[in-house]
């Protein structure tokens, strides 16, 4: 299995790739980021530390610096 991402157009869209196939595409790497993130929360309901700790990820303001 060979995954791979990429830009694509001049908006920044990403778009994850595998086997030679494109998958899914966002919007911009933000989008990427936020929908990881997400999932993690999802699959971590069990787990508070780590739900609070992605949690204050996921609100922590991205700067450009």
């Amino acid at each position: 299995m060979t995954a791979r991402l990429y830009y694509s157009g001049d908006q920044g869209a990403v778009v994850l790739e595998q086997n030679g196939l494109p998958v899914d595409r966002y919007p911009s790497a933000a989008a990427l980021v936020e929908t990881h993130i997400l999932a993690l929360l999802a699959t971590s309901v069990d787990q508070p530390e780590r739900c609070a700790a992605l949690r204050a990820l996921y609100q922590t303001p991205v700067t450009s610096d």
